[in-house]
């Protein structure tokens, strides 16, 4: 098998053959013959597998770190672990323990033995493996704050107890994974979900005045406008686990429960955050978004068409640091061909792993929620500052878990919960805007 290191640079061979291969398409050869377009798309083909390659490669590697053998021991509810405070003395010590305890309490209705190792983690992490519901606050990219409570309130002073950080990440990088509009939008989190007023200000039709001596200055007032961000439900429907698997003494559940709950919420995330209508559900970035330019065709985009697409941003938003295209992989592959004037490509590949493709000097990235081919009135192109699309997540993920409910099929059930919103910050200047092919 081979290793990451050597995925990348086999990745990176492939994307400097695609380049050689375009740039024989010069003078009046406009298209590839039989045998060179079936070499284009093989090396395309390879250049988008390696990269998958790579990302399942390096996530495997992420979760082998977290795996932890198992010895016998306890059953569940034997030990009184209380509400104790995590002891955080040694950070990487509490983090293997946090790991452990998530197992010790999701594994908990298999009636199992706990091991000495899973007795001593959850007391370590503070975790009460009878517990039913808990709660993983995000508080950051690493700050996370995990809290369970009894079944019989949710209140913070029946919790208190911090476990496993394995779940979480797994879960965001789930999440960011298939919500691309998170991986570049402006993510913040906020401790409660109550109603969130974020003003605005539009004062670029102002400008200042020459002033003669001795005369009074003249008023000219701002007016604030505000955007409100709400703090939408999102669940990720049942999971179903069945009390053998939970058994398997090589199932890390936290990795493999949180990677599962976080792609279910995060197709949630990804649809609502592109499309969302904004009316008592999230805003997505494509409905915040502006027309910057139609499309003479109902079904073809054109190069100049881009570079309009472009300047109707304004040259404000063009320096800034989030600026780049958006569209579906199935309009990026139309959009891979375009040349200029000179019969050069406009798309220019990233050559290293996780740096964005380009197009006309700008990074491009992948939303599969966007208008999956180029059709009349599909708005398939979006450009702009996509640092003014801003997500709210409320706290974390609710993780529950139903002991009872399907005990007669010898399974346990989990269910994960999120609140978000997303809305475009636009004060009147349209940060984003969208290329729409013609209308039939």
């Amino acid at each position: 098998m081979s290793t990451i290191l050597e995925l990348k640079e086999k990745r990176a061979t492939i994307g400097k053959e695609i380049v050689q291969m375009r740039n024989k398409l010069t003078g009046d050869k406009v298209d590839f013959d039989a045998t060179e377009k079936e070499g284009w798309d093989k090396a395309n083909k390879e250049f988008d597998a390696l990269g998958r390659q790579i990302e399942v490669a390096e996530r495997a590697e992420n979760v082998e770190r977290e795996l932890n053998t198992r010895k016998g021991g306890h059953r569940p509810g034997d030990e009184d672990f209380g509400n104790k405070k995590p002891d955080s003395a040694d950070p990487e010590k509490l983090t293997r323990a946090q790991a452990t305890a998530f197992r010790a309490w999701a594994g908990a209705p298999s009636k199992r033995d706990l091991n000495d190792e899973e007795i001593e983690a959850c007391k370590l992490a503070g975790v009460n493996p009878r517990s039913e519901f808990f709660d993983f606050r995000m508080t950051g990219k690493h700050g996370v704050e995990h809290r369970g409570t009894s079944p019989q309130s949710t209140t913070g002073s029946e919790g208190g107890n911090t476990i496993s950080q394995g779940f979480v990440p797994n879960l965001e990088r789930a999440l960011k994974s298939y919500a691309a509009v998170m991986g570049v939008a402006d993510v913040f989190y906020t401790a409660t979900g109550n109603p969130l007023p974020w003003p605005t200000v539009n004062d670029t039709g102002t400008t200042g005045a020459l002033l003669a001596e001795n005369a009074q200055i003249t008023v000219a007032d701002v007016a604030f406008a505000q955007t409100t961000f709400n703090a939408y439900k999102i669940t990720s429907k049942q999971l179903l686990l069945s009390i053998e698997l939970m058994q398997d003494s090589a199932f890390n559940l936290a990795a493999e429960v949180g990677s599962m709950l976080g792609e279910r919420i995060g197709r949630s995330v990804a649809a609502y955050g592109t499309t969302g209508t904004g009316l008592s559900q999230p805003g997505g970035i494509i409905t915040g978004a502006t027309s910057g330019k139609t499309a003479a065709s109902a079904t073809a985009i054109a190069s100049d068409e881009l570079i309009d697409l472009i300047h109707s941003v304004d040259p404000e938003y063009r320096v800034n640091t989030g600026v780049g295209f958006m569209m579906h992989d199935s309009v990026l592959a139309v959009v891979r061909k375009l040349k200029d004037g000179q019969s050069n490509y406009l798309w220019q590949p990233g050559y290293q792993n996780g740096v964005p493709d380009r197009l006309l000097g700008y990074p491009v990235y992948v939303n599969q929620s966007m208008a999956s081919s180029v059709a009349a009135s599909a708005k398939t192109v979006l450009f702009g500052d996509f640092k003014k699309f801003k997500m709210r997540f409320v706290s974390g993920v609710r993780l529950v878990r139903m002991d009872e409910r399907y005990a007669d099929y010898d399974q346990v059930g989990f269910v994960a919960f999120l609140r978000f919103d997303s809305k475009v910050l636009n004060a009147g200047t349209n940060p984003l805007k969208f290329l729409t092919q013609a209308a039939l």
